[in-house]
């Protein structure tokens, strides 16, 4: 009974883990850029705002941005206060700093260039 318990609470713990890995979709609009330590600042679209880390790796798409509507790859300079983007971000975590204080890490970053609504 305890090593079913236990390898319960492992599996458990490992899907956990593997949810946080894959990460979080998160949609909104640039509130606020911090080039000093590449953060930036999304207002939501289900409310709140969150601040999301920027690293070298990170993919930024911007669907048709370019030339005659083109599809580009951004760099952070190419974030703009208002752009609307899907970010796709994963907690880094580790045994010193727990989750729920770390800022999140963009993993690919959307940019659409069309039209707006105002």
């Amino acid at each position: 009974m305890k090593k079913l318990f236990l390898s319960l609470i492992v599996t458990g713990s490992v899907i956990f883990t593997n949810l946080l890995a894959d990460g979080i979709k998160i949609q909104g609009s640039i509130a606020e850029i911090y080039d000093n330590n590449k953060t930036i600042l999304i207002d939501a679209i289900h409310g709140g705002q969150i601040a999301i880390k920027i690293l070298p790796n990170t993919e930024i798409d911007m669907d048709d941005c370019g030339i005659f509507g083109m599809d580009k790859k951004g760099m952070f300079k190419d974030l703009k206060i208002g752009d609307f983007l899907e970010a796709k971000v994963y907690y880094m975590s580790s045994a010193i700093t727990p989750p729920s204080t770390t800022i999140p890490a963009a993993r690919k970053i959307e940019i659409e260039c069309r039209k707006k609504a105002y």
